[in-house]
């Protein structure tokens, strides 16, 4: 990898920046270009530096991680965030999701996942660790049904299923697979009463769930 990640660490735990920088340290893909204490911090210095990660925390006073992703998401949707939380509830992952965020891993996470998360996200997938994609899955289904629950979905329908998952609009889905917009929104509809969902959240669940994103 010949260009350097740009990467952004912000999480209020002073011990826990300096633990991230000094494992990322000898990463030779890998420059930390700025840190902040919390997301309004980090909002003031986003002007000044030009990352292509942010690492965030959740749990962060004045602004917390999700409100920190969903306003940097609104200025540019090129920078990606990766949250690395102690939260593993699936109702704060899902939030999350609804922000916009591009990975989550877990605090516990070791190095190897840590850079592997870095470098799927760089590329423009979305990551999740797996105890993360079971926490989705049991807030998303009951555990029993989920079992036998068989939902037939076709294979141009798994196509736009990763591709909304991977933050794609409507047009966009439509230029990649070469289809007219209003043809993916049939999908979309079909998907959404196939899966039982409502929003976008169940649908990402959903391709987590069963592997079609990693």
């Amino acid at each position: 990898m010949e260009k350097k990640i740009k990467l952004f660490i912000v999480d209020d735990h002073k011990m826990f920046l300096e633990g991230i920088q000094s494992i990322l340290i000898d990463t030779q893909f890998i420059d930390v270009i700025a840190t902040a204490k919390d997301g309004k911090e980090a909002l003031k210095l986003l002007n000044n530096f030009l990352p292509d990660i942010i690492i965030t925390d959740i749990d962060m006073p004045n602004l917390d991680g999700i409100e920190l992703t969903k306003l940097v998401k609104k200025q540019s949707d090129n920078i990606k965030i990766i949250a690395v939380s102690s939260h593993s509830e699936g109702e704060v992952i899902s939030k999350a999701i609804k922000a916009g965020i591009n990975g989550y891993i877990l605090k516990n996470t070791g190095k190897t996942e840590l850079l592997k998360a870095i470098k799927q996200v760089y590329k423009g997938e979305n990551y999740y660790t797996e105890e993360v994609k079971k926490n989705l899955n049991d807030s998303l289904f009951n555990p029993t049904k989920a079992k036998n629950q068989i939902v037939k979905i076709s294979s141009r329908e798994k196509e736009v299923l990763k591709l909304i998952s991977e933050e794609m609009n409507t047009q966009e889905i439509a230029e990649e697979l070469f289809i007219s917009p209003n043809t993916v929104e049939v999908h979309r509809k079909n998907l959404m009463r196939k899966i039982g969902t409502k929003n976008m959240v169940g649908l990402v669940k959903y391709a987590i769930q069963q592997g079609i994103i990693k």
